[in-house]
């Protein structure tokens, strides 16, 4: 999985690529390569998308790296020695950031680090903290639980409102061998009534119950914005964006599968406040949803790091990874570009599953569902003309699980079963 691209002008970026995280290495690997930066990925498995793509120069597998740190610091020490330079290292999910922070001590002379510091990233990162200091500094967050035994929580199931969000304290939380599965793979969970809540926490007991009970925020998937920001070392917050998800999936609490770029003055300037409270560096997206009744914009999290869709921002105009980049690397900052309004994100599998959900509730029809996919202009997750090794390698890999114990696959279609 190497390339040819020659770019002896720029030292190279080097990309993770850990398991769930949705295109976001891709995004970062385009967004990167599209200005001429020579990629190196390291994954965590074998064949990420982002190793195919024509800006990638190496593809290097430190298996588990997120659960096991220390082969991710094995391959930055020998990108060390062999390029002669610590290289920019730049997270793409939480769980590779994760690991990044607990290697923080580790990287100097090694890596360049490009997030805030890793105190920060442990406080935005752990909810339980990050629920303290937001109360504390009277962000507008919606009121948080923190429930510690399961006695805490059935006296909490009496009195909460519902429906109320369940979610993981920690990032990882959920990712622990043994988890239900139905939860493992959930960011979040919906719940509406006492007897649903005791019954998620009770599967969740055994393996440690980190989580945190959220008031629900009201209102469609559509009322969720996402603003996006990079700060300077200096502490400057140098350009801020926003992006309107119109679906994600899971429905309700999932990750935007259809996108846009949006002009929201109003919110970009409550959210610099914010963040001129929260001291942060680096890349940073925070995620808002406006309140149904109320019409006022609540903060559901803030994330020292890119978005999934990240690549999404570059096509408008705002290239957060160059940067970065430009900054850690010493190099001339780049003259900021005109922020293109109604560019859409496309993640069409997921975006897919949230239509067959809303369209069983009677909540979108064909039509509009077509309509709102075929729109010219589409910026897609992995589909890209200029860049087609990651979508092929995606459809290889779709049709070579498919095609897997490939004799009762076949004889099924053919209807050549035996009785």
């Amino acid at each position: 999985m190497t390339s040819d691209i020659q770019t002896p002008s720029r030292s190279p970026a080097v990309v993770l690529a850990c398991l769930g995280a949705q295109g976001a290495d891709l995004n970062m690997v385009r967004s990167l390569g599209e200005q001429g930066v020579p990629v190196i990925v390291i994954g965590e498995y074998e064949f990420p998308p982002s190793g195919y793509s024509r800006h990638c120069i190496e593809y290097i597998c430190a298996r588990n790296f997120t659960r096991r740190p220390e082969h991710l610091l094995r391959v930055l020490r020998e990108l060390r020695v062999r390029h002669g330079q610590a290289l920019p290292v730049f997270p793409t999910a939480d769980t590779d950031l994760r690991a990044l922070a607990s290697l923080h001590a580790d990287l100097v002379g090694t890596a360049l680090w490009v997030s805030a510091s890793p105190d920060t990233v442990n406080r935005m990162m752990d909810k339980r903290r990050f629920a303290a200091l937001a109360q504390a500094l009277r962000l507008p967050v919606p009121v948080t639980h923190a429930p510690r035994t399961l006695e805490e929580v059935e006296a909490l199931s009496r009195v909460i409102d519902y429906p109320v969000v369940l979610k993981p304290a920690q990032p990882t939380a959920w990712m622990r061998p043994g988890m239900d599965p139905e939860i493992a793979r959930a960011k979040a969970l919906v719940i509406d009534e006492p007897a649903e809540l005791m019954r998620v926490c009770c599967r969740i007991a055994p393996h440690g119950l980190d989580v945190l009970l959220q008031d629900y925020v009201p209102g469609s998937d559509d009322l969720h914005y996402s603003v996006h920001a990079w700060i300077s070392r200096s502490g400057q917050i140098e350009r801020v964006a926003t992006t309107r998800k119109w679906r994600t999936f899971p429905v309700q609490v999932g990750t935007g599968c259809l996108v846009e770029t949006v002009s929201m003055p109003d919110l970009e300037a409550e959210a610099s406040d914010i963040l001129a409270l929260l001291k942060l560096r680096g890349m940073v997206v925070m995620n808002f949803k406006r309140d149904a009744r109320t019409g006022q914009f609540m903060l559901l999290e803030v994330n020292p790091r890119l978005s999934a869709n990240s690549l999404l921002l570059t096509r408008a105009g705002f290239n957060l990874p160059w940067l970065v980049y430009s900054e850690v690397c010493g190099r001339p900052e780049a003259a900021p570009t005109a922020w293109r309004v109604g560019l859409r994100y496309l993640s069409a599998k997921a975006d897919f599953r949230a239509f067959r959900v809303l369209s069983r509730e009677g909540r979108l029809g064909w039509g509009e569902y077509l309509r709102t996919v075929l729109r010219p202009g589409m910026v897609y997750r992995a589909f890209d003309l200029s860049d087609m090794g990651p979508p092929v390698q995606m459809t290889v890999d779709w049709l070579a699980l498919k095609c897997r114990g490939s004799g009762r696959w076949v004889r099924s279609r053919l209807g050549l079963n035996a009785a």
